[in-house]
């Protein structure tokens, strides 16, 4: 992967295009990162990126604690001494990395789940934020996105820019993977709600082009998640067991799964279900030692939320 660019967005507000957008706040000579890219090379070229301008990295702002987002965090901690700040839940998981493919897995993960896609280098988060108002010193403002994951943030800088994280995908990615990863649906949901009622002069999500209109993507994103729950609905006509209905997902979506998208689908899954029986959609019962989910009656073939 290679990070060789740095965008001006408005102002003092800059982004580092790569596969989880790198957002730039400059005050001064000063810069504070919104993420950090995935590893040890990344955090490299952005520190190479940020020395060629002359600036002194500040702080880094993490979002969330995916090690998509917070890989460079060790080195570029190790190298330049920067604060590192997080809301409490998703610094614990910054500081302690097992957690992420711990929570996916739903147990100790085997090693093939213990990489740097699932799991970061450990880093120091010298800040506890929380996940909305000012965040310290800096001038950034936080703004809570929970849904794709435990205690995410959106960050807006002083230009009126938005860094809006995993809250909405890209169509591109949406096509590519139907199920994405989300921990709590319902939150989700209301997230992408707010959304579009969010004013900013220019959006940034993580993994889209930024934009000053982001209504129709989130429209895009409530459809996915929407369809999906509809395709599980669909999967529990029948009594289903849980590898039944991820069979199913995976059937129908054209997903191979490795250890990787067992685990990220696999969560995304039951995270689905655990919406659907909390909104009365599916019953869930046992026989035979195993855990069946069902239509709730009444419910029929009616698909979708609501």
């Amino acid at each position: 992967m290679s990070l060789s660019s740095l965008e001006r967005v408005a102002g003092n507000t800059y982004v580092i295009p790569a596969p989880a957008n790198i957002g730039v706040w400059v005050t001064g000579s000063r810069a504070t990162l919104i993420d950090a890219s995935n590893d040890d090379d990344a955090g490299r070229q952005i520190l190479r990126l940020l020395t060629e301008r002359g600036w002194t990295l500040d702080m880094i702002v993490c979002t969330h604690s995916n090690a998509d987002h917070i890989g460079g965090n060790a080195f570029l901690q190790k190298r330049t001494g920067c604060r590192i700040a997080a809301t409490a839940i998703e610094a614990a998981f910054i500081e302690q990395p097992i957690l992420e493919p711990s929570l996916l897995y739903g147990g100790y993960p085997m090693k093939s789940l213990r990489n740097k896609f699932l799991m970061a280098k450990p880093s120091t988060v010298t800040d506890v934020i929380a996940p909305d108002g000012p965040i310290l010193d800096s001038g950034l403002e936080a703004l809570p996105l929970p849904g794709h994951f435990l205690g995410m943030i959106g960050v807006r800088t002083p230009d009126d820019v938005l860094f809006v994280a995993d809250s909405i995908f890209s169509e591109e990615i949406l096509c590519k993977y139907p199920v994405f990863f989300l921990y709590d649906v319902a939150r989700h949901l209301e997230t992408l709600s707010r959304l579009g009622s969010i004013g900013a002069a220019r959006y940034v999500p993580s993994h889209a082009p930024h934009t000053d209109d982001i209504r129709a993507l989130v429209a895009a994103n409530v459809r996915r998640v929407i369809q999906s729950l509809g395709l599980i609905e669909r999967c529990c006509i029948e009594p289903s067991s849980f590898d039944s209905i991820l069979e199913r997902v995976c059937a129908d979506c054209g997903i191979d799964l490795d250890a990787n998208q067992y685990s990220l689908v696999g969560s995304s899954v039951r995270s689905m279900i655990s919406f659907l029986v909390d909104t009365s959609r599916l019953d869930m019962h046992f026989a035979c030692g195993c855990a069946l989910w069902s239509l709730s009656e009444g419910i029929g073939e009616k698909t979708g939320p609501g």
